[in-house]
């Protein structure tokens, strides 16, 4: 018999990924509390703030008290942070966590081999043991990459300002891509219905495209001229990264190309097999949309 979550603790609230989530958990009627590193941060009327030293475990657990689940909604250089927030959980006894990943699929063991990884297919091991010792329940969820922000930053390699894009290999691989907003939506949604999404991956996605598809989509709004295109041999960009992270050399650029190598050259299978757009209340785009984002997108430049 699954518990009934009404208090949800989440942590990286003010990230990327964390400010919708948090959206959403408020409109679903959840009492939130966010847990913070430091003081001064704003949060909608409602919300309850805990300043927390995330290094301690201890400190994490004393927050977590009372709470039925926990969202990690952490991102940043320390590998060693989601293991934390787990174990805390774990001490607290928080029925449901839901982890940090919101990335590539943590059961692809290919997708999820760069170093980059470590940390977040650590946690993952350690979940599944303390769910399979009866301490708690959890939930991932895998949205490939997330839509809005790719098309924002350019990070995926598509330069919608600069009209530029760098094809990882030949560029026709599919992968999903999420709207942050719906990552939000599958987060409050998997708590409604914890039920159904105890212990599992779930599977979202605004759309399935590859980088060729994308930019096809992309010279339909913007216009065919001007554009720079260029291919990336990933296998080699995944090792010079790698060699930079043994090294000890860990910026954006390392840490990009792994996760893009990942996303770009890895059949993303489970997606199409186990879709949760459904379950979770998540829309799917079609190409018009699409190409209204791109629009919307490139006019933020102006």
């Amino acid at each position: 018999m699954s518990k009934k979550i009404t208090n949800v603790a989440l942590t990286g609230a003010t990230g990327n990924v964390g400010s919708p989530i948090l959206t959403s958990l408020m409109k679903a009627g959840f009492k939130v509390t966010v847990i913070a590193r430091k003081e001064g941060q704003t949060f909608p009327l409602g919300v309850s703030v805990k300043v927390v030293n995330t290094d301690l475990v201890s400190e994490i657990t004393e927050a977590l008290h009372g709470q039925d689940a926990v969202v990690d909604a952490t991102s940043g250089p320390d590998p060693t942070l989601s293991g934390r927030i787990v174990e805390a959980a774990a001490s607290a006894q928080v029925y449901r966590i839901i982890l940090g990943e919101f990335s590539v699929d943590p059961e692809d063991l290919v997708a999820r081999s760069p170093l980059v990884y470590h940390g977040k297919n650590q946690a993952f091991q350690q979940v599944k043991q303390l769910a399979a010792e009866g301490k708690l329940t959890w939930t991932a969820v895998s949205n490939g990459a997330f839509l809005d922000w790719n098309l924002r930053t350019g990070f995926i390699n598509i330069d919608i300002y600069g009209k530029k894009v760098q094809y990882i290999n030949d560029g026709m691989l599919p992968f999903p891509w999420t709207m942050l907003s719906s990552v939000g939506v599958a987060v409050a949604s998997a708590l409604q219905k914890a039920q159904e999404t105890e212990n599992r991956c779930l599977y979202i996605s605004s759309v399935i495209k590859s980088q060729k598809q994308m930019m096809n989509l992309a010279k339909e709004v913007l216009g065919n001229d001007g554009w720079e295109e260029t291919k990336q041999d990933m296998n080699q960009k995944l090792k010079d990264a790698t060699e930079s992270m043994m090294a000890g050399k860990v910026d954006l650029g390392v840490i990009g190309d792994m996760i893009r190598w990942s996303a770009g050259t890895v059949p993303a299978l489970r997606w199409k097999q186990l879709d949760d757009n459904k379950l979770l209340g998540v829309e799917r785009l079609d190409d018009d949309e699409v190409r209204n984002l791109i629009r919307e997108v490139a006019l933020e430049s102006k």
